[in-house]
């Protein structure tokens, strides 16, 4: 009992990482797309030949260790898995634990490369290899330290959240009471957690106008909706929404770059149209000293003899 308490404590997450191509890849390190999991960035680190040529490295790293502030911390819990493409039972899977710190910010496994190599075993497939990693996060106060700095209230005895997301949290619950329903059983931090994520996108899109979803404000848009969908609460009346707005940004997007490419275009031909002014000048200059050369070439008797001059 104690031990299914514990896990309560814990919020999971998966990422998967499709690497194509595996043999190409030279022997630097590669990184995968940052991901988040209970509000915390993280992302997979591969050295396609670790340490030596016989093994591939593997390392769970925090993402955003260079900005967060001095003395941070993080535990988590962590498997990283090659995933066998033919047969899923026989995926090499490490179970791994570590306190992450300003100097020891990522944790792996080293994984035989011949047992990779073996196209017979399903790990290659088509030159693809999949890598996927499950985080499991303690809840608490310490997930919100490195992002919320605005003064934290009481939300209806469920926990402390930035003040400045009360209105927006209010505005939902009254019209969705399902949320406040689905954690009830959950622990007060894990309530604090969801409540702050949920808090925390329904401010960026009540604060954030069209015009100023730029692809960094995207980026930041699906990075809170993915935190947001750890938590399990019953979005179905707002994902249609957040991913028109991510389908809005797409469109505007390839908008601006047909707008750029009409400007390019407009910008050449009056290129081209000032070339042909110049050259119909040139062109008329041309003219009149041939018609000029002309004349006076007409004044030469062509039937005179040549002679040559005498001293």
């Amino acid at each position: 009992m104690k031990e299914e308490e514990e896990e309560e404590d814990f919020v999971c997450g998966t990422f998967t990482w499709r690497i194509n191509n595996f043999s190409k890849l030279n022997n630097l390190l590669h990184y995968s797309d940052v991901f988040v999991i209970c509000g915390y960035k993280w992302r997979i680190i591969m050295y396609p030949k670790g340490s030596n040529e016989d093994y591939l490295s593997l390392f769970l790293d925090v993402a955003d260790a260079s900005t967060l502030p001095s003395g941070w911390t993080r535990y988590a819990k962590f498997s990283l898995t090659v995933v066998n493409q033919l047969d899923s039972k026989k995926s090499i899977t490490r179970d791994l634990e570590h306190e992450f710190v300003a100097n020891d910010s990522n944790w792996g496994i080293n994984i035989l490369l011949s047992e990779l190599r073996d196209h017979d075993k399903g790990y290659l497939i088509n030159d693809l290899c999949v890598v996927e990693v499950k985080v499991s996060v303690r809840n608490g106060i310490k997930i919100l330290e490195d992002q919320e700095t605005g003064e934290l209230i009481d939300f209806r005895g469920l926990g402390r959240v930035e003040k400045t997301f009360v209105p927006f949290l209010a505005e939902v619950c009254s019209s969705y009471p399902s949320l406040l329903k689905c954690h009830k059983k959950r622990s007060r931090p894990f309530i604090q957690c969801a409540f702050t994520a949920l808090g925390r996108l329904l401010c960026f899109l009540k604060t954030t106008k069209a015009k100023d979803m730029t692809r960094d404000a995207c980026k930041r848009l699906q990075l809170l909706w993915e935190e947001l969908e750890t938590f399990k609460f019953d979005l179905v009346w707002l994902e249609p929404h957040v991913q028109s707005v991510l389908v809005m940004k797409k469109r505007v997007g390839r908008v601006d770059r047909l707008r750029e490419d009409v400007e390019i275009l407009e910008n050449e031909i009056k290129r081209q149209r000032d070339v042909l002014a110049a050259a119909e000048v040139d062109l008329e200059a041309a003219k009149r000293d041939l018609a000029k050369a002309e004349a006076e070439f007409k004044k030469i008797d062509m039937d005179a003899v040549l002679g040559y001059p005498l001293t």
